[in-house]
């Protein structure tokens, strides 16, 4: 498998897949590559997903939240899979 380049922090909207459901939304940030690389990417996807009102600054992501969130999208992903 190709790595994929490291890239700049990106749009809130870039790294947005609306599936209706934040929660897959978060799982698809691993498909078809893992888009979460950094606290930056985390930070915008946070943004992008509603999950910082409009009023509130970006929160600052600290690398442990980066880990924090791949465990918590694997938990969701096989809990979805586990009901499909």
């Amino acid at each position: 498998m190709a790595a994929v380049p490291a890239r700049s922090p990106a749009s809130p909207y870039e790294l947005r897949y609306d599936s209706g459901r934040v929660c897959l939304d978060l799982v698809a940030t691993a498909h078809p590559h893992e888009r979460l690389t950094s606290p930056d990417l985390l930070r915008a996807w946070l943004v992008g997903a509603g999950l910082v009102p409009r009023a509130t600054a970006p929160p600052v992501c600290a690398p442990s939240w980066l880990a924090a969130f791949r465990v918590l999208r694997g938990h969701v992903s096989r809990s979805v899979r586990g009901e499909l």
